[in-house]
């Protein structure tokens, strides 16, 4: 039987519907923890400022969460310059990506008045993680009538690749109920590969882009005899993006960038480079990256 938890927010869930936020990563791990499959979570509006006060104490939304990570400055428009979404999104920074969101389009909704009188420790919980109700209060919530919300897409590649990846798993599971914007059947990753001798030292980088990057590093191990030889080529990072061009694009972006470091031999072979600041540099590239959406 599905759970039924309840959190404090500032606001409206959007339309298209925003992922659920936390305050940090210590109470979106409490969620993750908490929360199974098929799991609700209600948000509620907080009784004060920011939260408009038509939505004090009332019932805004359920959401049915993924354990997918997000953060929530890849869904703001990096151009965009309104204050109130800056706060946010700094009061906010992480967020769990929903399998689907439903407005309560209810007339009664007030909060209080529909679950009764919970312990001063419910509402103080409430206001930074989830909590969790018992069936019988939280009967009256799952009979809020309710119109289910498009989800909102990330606005950076970096983003919309993690969304396009849990995509493809979540939607045959979920037969439909799980709203997304990408239709390949494919991911495309961008993908370092670690070069390492027998006593595991790093000694090169390959960065390229495949649907299959495992299959890569096997194809490059291949002239290397790394029986005889000792050295090996594995996957050390593979970053999905939501299109094979968007792929490209942040390949042929971070070899420029590595430009210095690229060996004459093989131009997609980079050395004297750590493995964080590679990491590094593929967020910050894809984030800037233009999605056209």
């Amino acid at each position: 039987m599905a759970k039924v938890f309840f959190t404090y927010v500032w606001g409206q869930p959007g339309d298209p519907a925003w992922p659920l936020t936390f305050a940090g990563k210590a109470e979106r791990t409490h969620a993750k923890k908490h929360l199974s499959e098929g799991d609700i979570v209600f948000t509620v509006g907080t009784r004060g400022t920011p939260t408009p006060p038509a939505d004090h104490g009332r019932v805004l939304a359920a959401y049915m969460v993924s354990d997918l990570e997000v953060n929530t400055r890849d869904y703001v428009d990096p151009n965009l310059d309104d204050a109130s979404w800056i706060q946010a999104v700094t009061r906010f920074p992480v967020a769990l990506h929903p399998v689907g969101v439903w407005g309560i389009t209810s007339a009664n909704i007030v909060f209080s008045t529909l679950v009764g009188p919970l312990t001063p420790k419910h509402h103080l919980q409430g206001q930074s993680r989830i909590v969790e109700l018992d069936p019988v209060t939280a009967e009256p919530l799952l009979a809020l009538e309710r119109r289910q919300l498009p989800v909102a897409v990330p606005k950076t590649v970096f983003g919309q690749g993690l969304v396009a990846k849990a995509n493809s798993k979540l939607a045959p599971k979920h037969q439909g109920v799980f709203s997304g914007a990408f239709a390949q059947h494919e991911i495309w990753y961008v993908y370092v590969l670690v070069l390492k001798d027998a006593k595991r030292k790093e000694l090169a980088f390959k960065i390229g882009y495949s649907h299959d990057p495992a299959l890569r590093a096997a194809a490059h191990n291949i002239p290397l005899a790394p029986e005889v030889t000792g050295l090996k080529w594995s996957v050390y990072l593979e970053q999905p993006t939501p299109s094979e061009d968007s792929a490209r694009v942040v390949e042929q972006t971070l070899l420029t960038r590595f430009s210095k470091n690229r060996l004459t031999s093989n131009g997609e072979i980079v050395s004297g480079l750590s493995s964080t600041t590679i990491d590094a540099s593929i967020a910050d590239i894809m984030r800037k990256q233009e999605t056209g959406t």
